[in-house]
């Protein structure tokens, strides 16, 4: 079991403290959620149920009102938590989860305050990457992850920020993400148009890969650091990255999702592919792309959803000709 430090226990009171005005105290797990921090190498299943059916937002049953409200509520959970979120940038490595994946103390006190306010405020339970929660694919359930990019967070790279979605039966109709190092907002609800910094954003234009910038995720699967062979093996990745930078504007590696989604939603990169599907990672950003008026698919080209095993959304125009492209390439497993 990794052991949290009583550093970071400390931090996580003064986080608690500045929130509430209470004297500062070690808190506690939020409320329905495991006394501990996860075991070395706990395994975490991604969450079932799909979230986005055929590419665009199923009908939901809270109206866009209350959708709205709950959204608001969750704006100002984070606007408490972002001060503390600047000042711990570089905290450093607290509880290994598995091979190249770790938490610091800054990301338990963050889900845990997020996690409390929001239990307090909407009356709805939380899953974060930390802590996990409540099954994805059935009811209502917020989603969180409190620092995603966590190896930028610890280098004092800013583009790193904090994912939250609220999912109805699988499906997202809540979208925040919050970038406090670059200062900036994004947000929607189902049926609502992208939100930036507080502002409607227009709706994305079509466009092709030649013109754009695209965003990887990780080229080093957990299987070249001695782990399991992935679904998606090192080569397959690496002939993928070579096929889409001979041919789009540029191609980069941010190292966060929440970064990457973002910016898609926004217009500012062309596309984004990952070749992971967590709930925390991918759920909000995935709602603002489909907001903005992007294509949600995976890597094979089907309709992207919480049952995917991977993510590319972006463009209209962009994402179907790197699907093309991707598929020119075979199947993974002849990349092993």
């Amino acid at each position: 079991m990794a052991r949290v430090r009583a550093a970071g226990r400390q931090r996580t009171a003064d986080l608690d403290a500045s929130a509430s005005g209470r004297p500062g105290r070690t808190p506690g797990p939020a409320p329905g959620r495991p006394g501990r921090a996860p075991a070395r190498g706990r395994r975490r299943g991604r969450a079932p149920g799909p979230a986005v059916r055929d590419g665009r937002t199923a009908r939901v049953s809270l109206d866009e009102s209350r959708l709205q409200e709950l959204a608001t509520l969750a704006a100002g959970v984070l606007d408490e938590v972002t001060p503390f979120f600047i000042s711990e940038i570089g905290a450093k490595e607290e509880v290994v989860k598995g091979i190249g994946d770790w938490a610091t103390a800054a990301d338990l006190a963050l889900e845990r305050q997020i996690t409390s306010a929001l239990n307090d405020r909407t009356g709805l339970p939380v899953h974060g990457e930390e802590f996990g929660g409540p099954d994805l694919h059935t009811g209502v359930t917020w989603v969180l992850d409190p620092i995603d990019g966590t190896a930028n967070y610890t280098a004092r790279i800013p583009l790193t920020g904090i994912s939250l979605a609220l999912l109805e039966d699988g499906l997202p109709v809540v979208g925040l993400i919050r970038l406090p190092l670059v200062g900036e907002s994004y947000q929607a609800v189902a049926g609502g148009p992208l939100i930036r910094n507080g502002e409607a954003m227009p709706t994305l234009e079509p466009g092709r890969v030649e013109d754009v910038t695209v965003t990887l995720g990780n080229v080093a699967p957990k299987g070249t650091h001695g782990g399991p062979t992935p679904r998606y093996p090192f080569r397959y990745r690496m002939a993928m990255a070579n096929a889409i930078a001979h041919t789009a504007l540029r191609v980069r590696m941010f190292g966060s999702s929440a970064v990457e989604l973002a910016w898609a939603s926004s217009g500012a990169i062309g596309a984004t592919l990952n070749f992971g599907n967590h709930a925390w990672d991918n759920a909000a950003g995935a709602l603002l792309v489909e907001r903005a008026g992007g294509v949600l698919r995976d890597i094979e080209g089907n309709p992207w959803s919480l049952r995917s095993t991977s993510i590319l959304v972006g463009r209209p125009g962009v994402v179907e000709e790197l699907v093309e492209m991707i598929g020119a390439l075979g199947e993974p497993a002849t990349f092993a």
